[in-house]
């Protein structure tokens, strides 16, 4: 299980990040667009992330929701509606919403996997997950799916 955090809006349009939390709770995806100037994140998203990694949502340094990603990716190139900009998309399942307004040091980047268990982005992460973990434990909920 990999750590990853990511923000989801249209270069140039930084005021899409308000629609964020809609998204993720009503179509319960994440996804990223298919862009030049940062190729290098497709392939990570692509390729590299897994079912069952953790993504923290984030806007800038914010934190929106801690997600789990249940399944493959998938393109959609033909969605005439404000969402058609993430032509990669994965589904994902909400473990929980950041309510405390904790933040991140690493505020830049559209997607970053957590490569150092030293480092604080990543320790803040893992934290979350724990805490969420634990919780679900004690309420007798899977916390794979």
């Amino acid at each position: 299980m990999q750590f990853w955090h990511m923000q989801m809006f249209p270069g140039g349009n930084p005021e899409f990040a308000e629609k964020v939390p809609y998204i993720l709770e009503h179509h319960r995806f994440i996804g990223l667009g298919d862009w030049e100037e940062h190729r290098n994140q497709i392939p990570s998203f692509c390729d590299i992330m897994k079912v069952n990694d953790i993504v923290a949502i984030k806007n800038g340094k914010n934190l929106i929701a801690l997600a789990q990603v249940i399944g493959g990716v998938y393109e959609v190139k033909d969605d005439p509606s404000e969402l058609g900009w993430m032509v990669y998309r994965r589904p994902i399942r909400i473990l929980d919403w950041e309510i405390e307004q904790r933040t991140l040091l690493q505020p830049r980047g559209a997607l970053s996997p957590c490569v150092s268990d030293d480092a604080e982005t990543t320790q803040v992460i893992q934290d979350w997950y724990e805490r969420v973990k634990s919780s679900f434990e004690k309420r007798k909920l899977p916390v794979f799916i």
